[in-house]
């Protein structure tokens, strides 16, 4: 019975970020993965996507070549070459996953966990092809899987999941996409870009309903403009075959007909293990963990989607490198000093046609939690580098304390904004008030310059805002 001091279930970025840092702390560890290494990120969901956005925005721009002096293009798409790149891409990456473990020589274990018993040296964990292994400690990291919604079966053919649509050789004529969160509105921008016909449905009166109201109102117009039909506050109420490939009736009454459609309702935890005796307790299928990762069960972490907190790599990756942290100090037997994870000033990122990011509170939350807010906004419309890139759509929004001035919140929509939202990030983790601004300088001609005026705005000493 091979023994580790580590075992982690799950080889997602979650799983094997954890897997390298123990390694790089001089501790033993073995890694149980199913398929392969990266998890759903790597192999069928964040990589491949952003691979997809990025075939769609040079589409866009060569269509567009005469808006910036250039000859018409009239490029012609070559959706399976776009999906031999992607394929290319996730390859790439995985493979480079898989070599650094092969370095390091951390071992993979290629089979599914089945079983978890206690023992007297730790946990047993049990596979599907016979192996068993123990270990002093586990993290759990098996991730999620798409929701369904009732009476709407996902199949992979007609009705696909992220996962399914990722798989597709062959773009469809028209597309319906039912769930108007991040996932829904990245695909739906990228099929559209695409020249696909596209139409989201969400249930909930706005779409990206998680993401500051403003941002979300200025997206829904940048999206209908550019092709995309949006229908709001109504719910699927039955799918059928139609002439079309489906036929969809919505709980307003409307119907209509769409030869695929891409249910992106939201995942929901998973966790298979069957467990000897005690199992980790849990809530609303989530697996429940303190500010260390702990679950219930004494040597044993949960990390990522299936402890019900964002389900974003970057939080599981983060949660890991805490849980590896603090096994480290537990075999050292030192105090643990490593900084907790404060989900609410974690960025979040939407690889939409305009792009969305955001951390920290939204305002309607920061009113709700403070009181009274002071709140700073630029757009990119007055922005020397946006108009020189012909990209202006947008602006940055920075919320403060009305006490102090203390930054609670930023929220970018606009060009390159999934990369801008880290400055965000550093600002709030930082503690940083609106007066920081005084003492970074910003570089011109950036789109930086948006973040800098808009922490200007929030005591009325934008340069250029009118």
């Amino acid at each position: 019975m091979p023994s580790h001091k580590v075992i982690v279930i799950g080889g997602g970025p979650g799983g094997y970020e954890t897997a390298i840092r123990l390694n790089q702390y001089g501790i033993d560890c073995a890694v149980i993965e199913k398929e392969r290494l990266g998890g759903v990120c790597l192999n069928w969901g964040c990589i491949p996507t952003k691979a997809l956005v990025k075939s769609a925005e040079l589409f866009r721009e060569l269509s567009h070549a005469p808006d910036y002096g250039l000859p018409e293009q009239n490029p012609q798409l070559d959706y399976l070459r776009v999906f031999e790149r992607k394929n290319a891409v996730v390859e790439q990456l995985v493979s480079g996953v898989e070599f650094l473990f092969r370095k390091r020589g951390i071992p993979v274990i290629l089979e599914q966990a089945l079983s978890v018993e206690k023992t007297a040296a730790g946990w047993s964990v049990q596979t599907d092809k016979g192996s068993r292994l123990e270990a002093e400690y586990l993290v759990l990291a098996t991730g999620s899987v798409p929701k369904a919604l009732p009476g709407i079966e996902i199949d992979e053919k007609d009705i696909l999941s992220s996962t399914g649509i990722l798989k597709l050789d062959r773009l469809p004529q028209s597309l319906a996409v039912v769930g108007g969160g991040v996932v829904g509105c990245e695909f739906a921008s990228v099929m559209n870009s695409f020249g696909v016909e596209t139409r989201i449905v969400e249930f909930l009166p706005r779409i990206l309903a998680t993401e500051d109201e403003e941002i979300s109102k200025r997206l829904t117009p940048a999206l209908k403009k550019a092709g995309i039909k949006i229908t709001t506050g109504a719910g699927v109420q039955s799918v059928k075959p139609g002439t079309e490939g489906l036929e969809l009736l919505l709980s307003d009454g409307s119907s209509f007909s769409v030869e695929k459609m891409l249910l992106s309702v939201g995942r929901a935890p998973q966790c298979l293990l069957d467990w000897t005796g005690a199992s980790p307790q849990q809530e609303r299928g989530a697996i429940t963990i303190d500010g260390l990762m702990r679950t219930s069960l004494p040597g044993v972490y949960a990390i990522g989607d299936v402890t019900g907190k964002l389900p974003l790599a970057h939080v599981a990756s983060q949660q890991g490198l805490i849980v590896a942290a603090h096994i480290r100090s537990l075999l050292e037997s030192k105090a643990f000093d490593h900084p907790s994870l404060d989900y609410a000033n974690i960025p979040r990122c939407t690889f939409t046609e305009p792009e969305v990011a955001s951390v920290g509170l939204t305002e309607a939350e920061a009113t709700e939690k403070y009181g009274s807010v002071k709140v700073g906004k630029f757009p990119f419309s007055a922005s020397g580098k946006a108009m020189a890139m012909g990209s202006t759509y947008g602006f940055v929004k920075t919320i403060a304390r009305s006490s102090d001035a203390a930054l609670v919140g930023m929220h970018i929509i606009g060009p390159n904004a999934v990369e801008l939202i880290a400055q965000g990030a550093a600002y709030l983790a930082l503690g940083a008030r609106a007066d920081v601004v005084e003492k970074v300088v910003f570089a011109h001609p950036t789109l930086s310059e948006a973040i800098m005026e808009s922490l200007e705005d929030i005591e009325n000493l934008s340069i250029h805002k009118i």
